[in-house]
C-alpha cells in the first residue's frame, strides 16, 4: 500500500504568521502587543516627535564610541536601543537627522558578509543604508 502524499505546502503570508504567534500569547502580553500596535498606527501619519530625535541622537551618543573604528553602528543595533520606537518612525528620524547634518548614513554592498538586509534602510539611489556614523567634520 502507498504511503499518502503529503500535499505540497505553500508559502504562508505574514498574516497567518502573525495570527499563529498571536494564539500563543497570554492576555498581559496581547495587550502589550495591541497598544504597540496602536501606538505604530498612530505614528505612521503624525510629524516627527521632537522626543524622538532626543532619543536617537542621545542612543548614538552612547552606541558610537564603540564603532568609532569602523563604518558606524549597524543599524540593528540602534533599533535594539530604541524598541520602544515603531521603524517607520525611527527610519524618518533616521533620515531627518542626516539631513540635518547630525548624523551619516552609510550604504553597504547588499551582498556583504554578515548584514541584515532586512534590518537597513533601502534608498533608490544609495543602496542598504545600514551604518549610522557622526557626520564628517567640515574642513
Amino acid at each position: 500500500m502507498a504511503e499518502p502524499k503529503e500535499p505540497p505546502r505553500r508559502h504562508r503570508t505574514p498574516i497567518e504568521e502573525v495570527n499563529d504567534v498571536l494564539r500563543q500569547l497570554r492576555i498581559p502580553e496581547l495587550a502589550d502587543v495591541l497598544l504597540f500596535a496602536q501606538r505604530t498606527l498612530a505614528a505612521r501619519d503624525a510629524g516627527l516627535d521632537p522626543s524622538v530625535m532626543s532619543e536617537l541622537l542621545a542612543a548614538m551618543s552612547r552606541l558610537h564610541p564603540a564603532y568609532k573604528n569602523t563604518q558606524g553602528v549597524p543599524l540593528p543595533i540602534l533599533r535594539g536601543a530604541l524598541v520602544v520606537v515603531p521603524r517607520a518612525t525611527l527610519e524618518a528620524a533616521l533620515l531627518r537627522a542626516e539631513r540635518e547634518g547630525s548624523i551619516k548614513l552609510v550604504a553597504v554592498s547588499p551582498l556583504a558578509p554578515f548584514i541584515e538586509r532586512q534590518a537597513g534602510i533601502h534608498d533608490s539611489k544609495r543602496g542598504l543604508l545600514y551604518f549610522c556614523a557622526a557626520p564628517t567634520p567640515a574642513r
